[in-house]
């Protein structure tokens, strides 16, 4: 899957996270949905670190249309905040 022009604030995980079984201290109904391992960040700050490229695909009327362009594999956050 491809995501192009998502909101910089969206919520990721890096490709590697690992869903566990949580370990809990106190009493009452277990779990029953692994959680991740690490902690979401938002996609801006997942790409601060990546490394850009100009891409140029077509002459427009005012020029060539260029923009910069990271790729990055990463994992949405979509369940429950943390």
């Amino acid at each position: 899957a491809w995501a192009v022009g998502i909101p910089r604030h969206l919520k990721v995980y890096p490709v590697d996270v690992k869903l566990i079984w949580p370990i809990t201290k106190v009493r009452g109904k277990p779990r029953k949905h692994h959680v991740p391992d690490i902690l979401s960040i938002a996609a801006e700050q997942m790409l601060a670190s990546a490394k850009w490229k100009a891409v140029s695909w077509r002459s427009g009327t005012k020029g060539r249309l260029k923009a910069r362009f990271a790729a990055l594999r990463v994992r949405t956050a979509d369940g429950p905040p943390q």
